[in-house]
């Protein structure tokens, strides 16, 4: 049998005593201001992407569902207690969590508005999230979700809270969302909601950020849901394909693990634009091959959903190691699970893990298992940041170019206009000084004309002296001075003001 039990080979963090040793610091998620991510209007300018990019805990909240039918048929008793914030087995170990609660309608809302609604909120900031469920088959994760069946869990709760913030903000801006639904099924990813029955295996890979880092999906259809009713449309249509199977503790048991994911894009005016994704992962029920007596088909998923949880156990186990988590291997590679999550733990995104456990006795030890699970991943620090988009970082980067061309152009012709203006001024100042000039070689040529004698009347241009036709031929009055130093001044500023060398020709700028 491989992999048949994923806590059995977990490393334990409970010592012999049922004491905690390895207990939770102090938790950032606890000391910040909440508001910062919860604002759906938040900024996405620099003094609030530099605030928020920090360290985030993942958050568990422990659930614990009531007996049904087949336990209470075989007259279980309840092996756990449920406080405020921890769960207690008979054996005297407590876990202590961000939150504890019963699997009673009441306290889910309860827990949906603490924890997982200020991520919700925390999408049109630019913020990523994951509601993450986990626990062994048959505790109630689907169920708590919402993935399946007729309650409506967590997925209708997130439905309505992100349309409700986003109806008044599209007043101000523009807000698309979409969603995908995919499984991974024996380590093979499915489309849900691929128009096939079922897509090809092939069709949907994991791919890499080269620059940005984390990972997405190419193949996978992304359906637009704008409101509510769209989504959860678009989330039944996908659990209708979705492979699932009866076995000795459940009637209807997921046998894949199925991601439903929502993209949120908001742009308001020329501003860049932010994008976040919020993840509602349905992880199959960790299984006993043993207790559940599969055979056939049923063994193989069983075996395939085990090695998937154990790789996902060894990552929780290397990212809540302090040691190992600075400097240490993370083996994300390991599974296609754990490569999808690789934002969820560890990455750039605020979590919160729901452990769901059975609260029978035949039960017990898949619990501690689940609650052992737990407490390591509440350790995990994942390093948040707003999603600012790429491409539109760049186009705000070329509209400041253009800016700052537009305006040497508008400085170029200014200094244009000037030279053309002194240009003119030049040309008439010669003009008159060649008329002076040719009246002055005209007096002297007539005062020593042999035709012309001393009867002349006085005064006439031919015996006026020189010198009265030319005055100030040398020199240059006072106020054409002063304009010339004030065009000089003026075409220094200007020179001096522009932004990039005079040498720029003048054709490389293109106004608009």
């Amino acid at each position: 049998c491989v992999a048949t039990d994923v806590g059995a080979m977990s490393r334990s963090v409970i010592s012999d005593d049922g004491s905690d040793y390895a207990r939770t610091p102090p938790r950032l998620s606890e000391t910040r201001a909440s508001s910062s991510f919860a604002s759906p209007h938040s900024s996405p300018g620099k003094s609030n992407s530099r605030a928020s990019e920090r360290d985030d805990n993942v958050r568990v909240i422990g659930i614990v569902r009531p007996l049904i039918g087949n336990e209470i048929e075989q007259n279980c008793s309840t092996s756990v207690v449920v406080d405020s914030d921890s769960i207690a087995l008979k054996d005297g170990r407590q876990f202590t969590f961000d939150g504890a609660i019963t699997g009673t309608e009441e306290d889910l809302d309860a827990a949906y508005d603490e924890h997982v609604k200020d991520i919700v909120c925390g999408l049109l900031g630019g913020y990523n999230g994951t509601v993450l469920a986990y626990g062994q088959t048959g505790s109630g994760k689907t169920h708590t979700m919402g993935t399946g069946g007729t309650n409506p869990g967590m997925a209708s709760k997130v439905f309505h809270t992100l349309c409700d913030i986003v109806t008044p903000a599209r007043e101000e801006a523009t807000i698309n969302i979409k969603a995908t639904f995919i499984e991974i099924y024996k380590e093979d990813i499915r489309d849900l909601l691929a128009s096939t029955t079922m897509a090809s295996p092939s069709v949907v890979s994991i791919r890499e950020h080269a620059r940005e880092g984390g990972v997405y999906l190419t193949g996978a259809q992304q359906v637009e849901a704008n409101d509510v009713e769209a989504l959860a449309a678009t989330l039944n249509r996908g659990i209708r394909r979705r492979a699932t199977a009866s076995n000795s503790q459940n009637v209807r048991s997921s046998r894949s693990h199925a991601i439903f994911t929502i993209y949120v894009e908001q742009k308001v005016g020329d501003a860049r634009a932010t994008t976040a994704k919020l993840h509602l992962v349905d992880l199959a029920g960790s299984e006993r091959v043993t207790q559940q007596d599969a055979r056939g088909q049923r063994f193989k998923e069983g075996v395939q959903i085990n090695m998937g949880l154990l790789a996902l156990s060894n990552c929780i186990s290397a990212l809540s190691d302090s040691n190992r988590r600075e400097w240490g291997h993370v083996p994300y590679r390991d599974s296609k699970l754990t490569r999808l999550l690789q934002d969820s733990l560890g990455g750039n995104s605020r979590t919160v893990m729901l452990a769901c456990c059975s609260p029978a006795d035949i039960n017990a030890e898949e619990t501690l298992n689940t609650l052992k699970y737990a407490n390591r991943a509440r350790n995990i620090r994942n390093r948040v940041t707003i999603n600012i988009e790429k491409m539109s970082a760049t186009e705000n980067k070329l509209r400041q170019e253009l800016a700052a061309a537009t305006e040497r152009i508008d400085q170029l012709e200014t200094l244009v206009n000037m030279l053309h203006e002194e240009n003119v001024a030049l040309k008439a100042s010669q003009s008159t000084s060649s008329i002076h000039s040719a009246l002055s070689e005209l007096a002297l040529a007539g005062s020593m004309s042999p035709d012309m004698g001393y009867g002349s009347t006085p005064g006439t241009p031919l015996n006026t002296p020189r010198a009265a036709f030319t005055p100030g031929q040398n020199e240059t009055p006072l106020s054409e001075l002063l304009q010339s130093c004030k065009r000089a001044r003026q075409r220094a500023e200007i020179l001096m003001s522009a932004k990039s060398p005079m040498g720029t020709p003048m054709g490389s700028f293109k106004r608009t």
